[in-house]
């Protein structure tokens, strides 16, 4: 079983009990993490909840609601689980109250949409039961190969990896995803890739996303990054 299976098969009821014995301490020190559970126990306490958006195949990992900073105790639970799991497939972050300078910021530090005015904190990832099921990385490589040279349209792709267009927009719906999500991270990739690493305009770059102007663009990269594109290729100036 993997380490994000060990984590989300676990009922809320179990890993609660479980806290509970980790939280009994010994000369100041925490007991002995003996599963995946317990270890991320350690980072933070939480439960395992249903996902609070319906997807079949993910879950909800919810903090209890009095925790005093719940961000940086989610995010620990992120690095925790990206130790452990590598990719495990955060879907989301919904977070109380409102987010200082916007979300940008948390969307990177998560790489996952971050939500604020949420009730509870909740990481929502990809339970360890379903596994990802490939077609959603068939679909992701699809549209990367095709992106900007031929259509990226859902019926297109469904054509080329020889599955119903309704049949990819039900698996993906039971992983958290949808189509146009898969389509926007890949052309975020891209545009991170040509505007940090070549000179091209970006009426180029544009189409090469295929985007219908350059104004598409620009809107897309404040919505991803919270700067302008030329801001954005700054950042090639500070790494070299």
């Amino acid at each position: 079983m993997n380490a994000v299976g060990e984590v989300v098969t676990v009922a809320p009821e179990d890993a609660r009990r479980e806290h509970s014995q980790l939280r009994h301490r010994s000369g100041g020190h925490p007991a002995p993490a003996t599963t995946v559970t317990s270890q991320l126990a350690t980072l933070a306490e939480f439960s395992v909840v249903p996902d609070p958006r319906g997807a079949r195949h993910v879950v909800g990992l919810r903090l209890p609601d009095d925790v005093p900073q719940p961000g940086p105790a989610l995010l620990a639970l992120h690095h925790g689980l990206r130790r452990l799991r590598g990719d495990y497939g955060p879907r989301s972050v919904h977070l109380p109250g409102t987010a200082p300078g916007g979300t940008h910021g948390y969307s990177e530090a998560f790489g996952a949409k971050v939500r604020f005015g949420s009730r509870s904190a909740v990481l929502r990832v990809l339970s360890g039961q379903a596994e990802r099921s490939g077609l959603a990385w068939r679909v992701r490589n699809t549209l990367s190969d095709r992106l900007g040279v031929q259509s990226t349209a859902l019926a297109d792709v469904a054509r080329v990896i020889a599955v119903q267009p309704r049949t990819i927009q039900r698996a993906l719906v039971d992983e958290g995803l949808s189509f146009a999500e898969i389509l926007d991270c890949v052309r975020r990739e891209r545009a991170h890739s040509l505007l940090i690493g070549t000179e091209l305009p970006l009426a180029v770059i544009a189409t090469h996303l295929d985007f219908a102007e350059p104004a598409v663009l620009s809107r897309c990269v404040r919505r991803w990054w919270g700067h302008t594109a030329a801001t954005h290729r700054q950042i090639r100036e500070t790494v070299r």
